[in-house]
């Protein structure tokens, strides 16, 4: 645990950079600029893809605020100004991705962009975002997880969300007060291995898709045609390196919520998350089945 980055003197006045602020206003601007890099490698225009990209973040990250006041509403009643105040604080990751996908949907026409080939492109950029938030979580101590006996668990220090969670909920008793706080499950290295990990697995699957498609093309540059299983082999649909990461990480995230403690601020049923992951799972099941049965198709 590190909250603090650095403290500097600017002007007179002393800047502190937190590792939270710091990690997630990175992770937002790595995430632009690595969604329209790949993607103008794989064909678009860089501008309609920086658009594309930009305005997707910035409903991205208004979809995450608001998913956190929908679950977290006791605190924003006490103080509505957190919930359009431009601290570095609530945000939902998956509502964030949920919005950002709709949006994508939206503007995919107008931009005149390709819709499931810039949603495989913005995969690297996904993964390399939520590793780099969590990473900035990790350092700030909090979205920790509940406690553990495992070698690996992480005890962070006094002061720190876990300590001050276990000792509003009695896990220490009166241990508390003296600074003891228990190992739990560093969830988010957790994230961060996930994220890598089908990341990568969709990076594979996209260039896969490229070798296929580049092949099919000489075949018929030379006038063959290859055998239709091989084709069907050596292909992969555009989306489904996307849709992939998405049916991974949420099935990732189905198990990590029963390892996270729910906040002492919730307002929502604990039905809800596992709800909200359970029809996400259905419907990218269902789209990457049908993607899948399209390609074939062709």
């Amino acid at each position: 645990m590190h909250p603090v980055l650095l403290t500097f003197r600017l002007g007179g006045a002393e800047v502190t950079l937190g590792a939270y602020a710091t990690f997630y206003t990175l992770a937002w601007v790595v995430a632009l600029a690595l969604g329209t890099v790949v993607a103008w490698r794989r064909g678009m225009p860089w501008w309609r893809a920086l658009l594309f990209y930009l305005v997707t973040l910035v409903v991205g990250i208004a979809g995450a605020r608001l998913l956190d006041v929908a679950t977290n509403w006791g605190v924003y009643a006490e103080d509505p100004g957190l919930a359009y105040g431009f601290e570095f604080h609530g945000f939902s990751l998956y509502g964030g991705l949920l919005l950002a996908a709709g949006a994508g949907v939206l503007l995919a026409r107008p931009l005149r962009v390709p819709l499931w080939r810039a949603a495989d492109s913005a995969v690297p950029a996904m993964a390399a975002a939520i590793v780099l938030m969590r990473t900035g979580c990790y350092l700030r101590g909090c979205c920790f997880g509940e406690v553990t006996s495992l070698p690996w668990g992480i005890t962070f220090p006094n002061g720190s969300p876990a300590w001050s969670y276990q000792l509003a909920t009695g896990e220490t008793g009166l241990l508390g007060f003296t600074g003891a706080v228990h190992p739990v499950h560093p969830t988010q290295i957790y994230e961060i291995i996930a994220a890598a990990v089908f990341g990568a697995l969709a990076v594979w699957l996209m260039m896969r898709g490229r070798r296929g498609r580049a092949a099919q093309g000489a075949g018929g540059a030379e006038g063959g045609t290859p055998p239709a299983a091989a084709r069907v082999r050596g292909s992969v649909a555009e989306g489904a390196p996307f849709l992939v990461f998405m049916l991974g990480f949420t099935l990732f995230r189905v198990a990590e919520y029963y390892l996270r403690p729910s906040p002492l601020t919730t307002s929502e049923p604990g039905w809800f998350y596992p709800a909200l992951y359970a029809v996400i799972i259905v419907g990218v099941a269902a789209v990457l089945a049908a993607r899948a049965g399209l390609l074939r198709r062709r």
